[in-house]
């Protein structure tokens, strides 16, 4: 597919409910594919805790702000858009929004450990460094949401920060938006595991690759 950054954005308003609803079921979300094109008209979803409706709009809104800055241009792989992102999408979740996590974390099913807190002032440059140094610009991409998962910058919202970062920096090169499919999720924590685990990007850039090859041929 050519390279179109307005076409990229056609795509990802076309299959936004899409989106949100991978999106949102990264973390364990509970609401069905028709239950966020229902909310999405602006009707209420019943049967559900508000808190849970609540982190659904901000996953809304998350990718309505990533939307936003492609269009206008200003979307940057950068600490600032980061912080601005996992503000809005962990709101009322995270210990700590827009700004580095002051504290240790862990994660579940890896003895793996993530940098300390206060490597991560430094360690996010160089990670950025290291991706951009790429040549394909996908792989940067898939590189940016696999780096923010295991470096763990946030307190909360790392998974989802980091493939709303690697979309922006698709769509504003041009290439279609990346999502995991729901479908896909028991395939995909089982990857990112033995990614925690062993650091090696191989198994995991392959299944992003197959997630975003698979949007592609949607729009051939």
């Amino acid at each position: 597919m050519k390279q179109d950054k307005k076409k990229a954005l056609f795509i990802a308003r076309k299959m936004f409910a899409e989106l949100v609803f991978d999106v949102q079921r990264l973390e364990g979300m509970p609401f069905t594919m028709p239950e966020v094109q229902t909310y999405l008209q602006g009707i209420t979803v019943g049967g559900h805790k508000i808190s849970d409706e609540e982190k659904l709009k901000q996953q809304i809104f998350g990718w309505e702000k990533v939307l936003e800055l492609v269009e206008d241009g200003t979307f940057t792989l950068t600490k600032e858009t980061a912080f601005a992102i996992q503000a809005i999408i962990a709101k009322d979740e995270a210990l700590e929004i827009g700004k580095f996590r002051s504290g240790g974390v862990g994660i579940q099913g890896t003895d793996y450990m993530p940098p300390k807190a206060e490597e991560l002032e430094d360690l996010f440059p160089k990670v950025m460094e290291k991706i951009l140094k790429l040549e394909d610009l996908r792989e940067q991409a898939y590189r940016v949401h696999l780096d923010f998962a295991r470096s763990q910058f946030f307190y909360d919202g790392n998974k989802r920060t980091g493939l709303l970062m690697a979309n922006g920096h698709l769509m504003s090169n041009g290439y279609p938006p990346l999502s995991i499919p729901a479908k896909r999720l028991t395939e995909y924590n089982a990857g990112m595991i033995k990614f925690y685990d062993g650091g090696d990007y191989t198994e995991m850039m392959s299944f992003l690759n197959e997630c975003h090859e698979a949007m592609y041929k949607k729009f051939e």
